[in-house]
């Protein structure tokens, strides 16, 4: 059976569900629709369709199902039982598409008694690699850690509070005697993958930096990124842009860095202006909206219906959320450094710059780091020293100003998410080597987006944390080690802080 396309919007009294359907002919006898409270099923070979909504519906006389050729769909309407309640996420085609919610897991049984935290929603064969890009619908078993505090896809779901919610670091003691499996190193959304980046090195996988991936602890993984983050700047380079920037209004030609310090997102423009008029609204006793209404395009309710049917045990929220920071964080500075395009290096840039693509790095601190206490401003951090080693423009305050682009995307609302998540997994999508990290990472990530594990609260808070953290930063907390004494081999910390005035002495000896 296929699904076939589809559009639902509403009025106060009907919920208008548009099907579109291509090159068959059929007799309107054939059709089959059935209306069961919120339940609509939708049967014409070879679709079939079934929804379920977010109220409920009554199946009387007013009901009305016609076939509009010009536009080839099947266009209908159903009355609500309750008239003007208010059908939330239409647009969402996805959460539509879900089955009943079903208990994946009893919170009390012991965790370790069997790795059932991703549990798939269709009929395929749970492996554990994904050995090839035409197997990659393939799942991967994965291992539940700790207490179950968000299940999503299950049928009782807490949405996080700020008090559950904080970016406190945790501390645990040190456990020597614990041995560590070698040949089963978990990573990815939520650690639920394993052995599945084989294939892709063997393709020639350039965002990769790890040496083994697949058996290497997290704390191993950190390390390898410190240490390739520190060959990898350039005291020269990052000193040679910061110079460039200082002299804009020159003469000299700025390779572009001028435009991207300039450029305005277009998703900051669209939030300014809705804030201001919730500002004009609220002085003058105007009812206002606490979320940014956004609507997905078609094309982005396509490719949410495109995507993989799962549910998911999360022990600790936390690291999918500081993963959505980091992402957002790479396509907001290729967004800024490209003007708004996208090219055909995007998707690399995006992966260098994201930890836990390039690294495979969601823990982003070491275990016995006892000196940093806030996971956000680690994540600001990890993601600063990266733009500072892979991208052309290697400048400071265009990192500032991408930090700026992703609090209003925060700000805009889970939709604006959801848009951007969507946006890079398309990148990632079809690329014949890069399409490993849409298994373990994009394809889950834009599902959970989806979902309403996904909380507005929490991206709001984390916006205005986020904010609060940059704008705390000093240059001298952004450290590097490297070779200063060509007479030795001794490595010694410096932070940009102290290039930038090096690079200012030499301008005026």
């Amino acid at each position: 059976m296929i699904t076939p396309f589809f559009t639902v919007t509403q009025d106060d009294e009907f919920v208008f569900i548009d099907i579109k359907i291509s090159n068959i002919r059929f007799k309107s006898q054939n059709i089959e629709m059935v209306v069961d409270d919120n339940l609509f099923i939708f049967s014409l070979q070879p679709y079939y369709l079934r929804l379920r909504l977010p109220g409920s519906l009554v199946d009387d006389e007013r009901a009305k199902a016609e076939f509009v050729s010009k536009d080839e769909k099947i266009a209908i309407k159903i009355p609500k039982l309750n008239p003007k309640e208010d059908f939330k996420d239409l647009d969402l085609s996805a959460k539509l598409l879900a089955r009943v919610n079903e208990h994946t897991a009893n919170t009390n049984s012991n965790p370790n008694d069997n790795d059932n935290a991703l549990l798939k929603e269709v009929n395929t064969v749970v492996t554990g690699t994904i050995p090839s890009k035409a197997q990659e619908e393939s799942t991967v078993k994965a291992n539940p850690k700790g207490p179950l505090i968000q299940e999503i896809g299950g049928s009782s779901v807490t949405p996080p509070t700020m008090e559950q919610f904080d970016f406190e670091i945790e501390q645990k003691m040190p456990t020597p005697d614990t041995k560590v499996q070698v040949s089963s190193m978990k990573y990815g959304f939520n650690n639920q993958y394993e052995n599945a980046m084989a294939a892709s090195l063997a393709n020639g996988n350039d965002i990769n930096e790890l040496s083994d991936p697949d058996t290497m602890n997290a704390d191993d993984r950190i390390m390898e990124r410190l240490i390739k983050e520190n060959i990898k700047f350039d005291i020269e380079y990052y000193a040679s842009n910061f110079m460039l920037a200082n002299t804009l209004n020159s003469e000299e030609e700025d390779s572009g860095l001028k435009d991207a310090l300039a450029w305005v997102s277009p998703v900051t423009k669209s939030f300014l202006r809705w804030n201001k008029k919730q500002q004009e609204a609220k002085r003058n006793g105007q009812p206002i909206e606490n979320i940014m209404q956004l609507q997905l395009s078609q094309k982005e309710q396509e490719q949410t219906i495109d995507l993989p049917r799962r549910s998911y045990l999360i022990s600790d929220p936390r690291p999918i959320y500081y993963t959505t920071l980091s992402l957002l964080f790479a396509y907001c500075f290729e967004l800024r450094e490209n003007l708004g395009e996208i090219n055909i290096e995007s998707a690399w840039t995006i992966g260098k710059l994201s930890p836990q693509l390039s690294c495979l790095d969601t823990q982003l601190i070491q275990s016995n780091n006892w000196t940093e206490t806030n996971m956000l401003k680690v994540v600001v951090l990890t993601s600063i020293r990266r733009a500072l080693c892979y991208p052309l423009h290697r400048n400071y305050d265009l990192i500032l100003k991408t930090w700026d682009d992703v609090y209003y995307v925060l700000r805009s609302g889970k939709r604006q998410v959801l848009k951007y998540l969507l946006a890079i997994r398309e990148l990632f999508r079809f690329h014949d080597v890069y399409y490993v990290y849409k298994m373990i990472w994009l394809d889950d990530l834009s599902n959970w987006a989806l979902s309403d594990i996904c909380d507005e609260f929490v991206l709001r808070n984390i916006a205005h944390e986020l904010k609060k953290q940059v704008s705390q930063l000093s240059k001298g907390e952004i450290v590097f080690e490297k070779t200063l004494d060509p007479q030795s081999d001794e490595l010694e910390p410096i932070s940009i802080d102290e290039i930038e005035q090096f690079a200012k002495e030499s301008v005026n000896t």
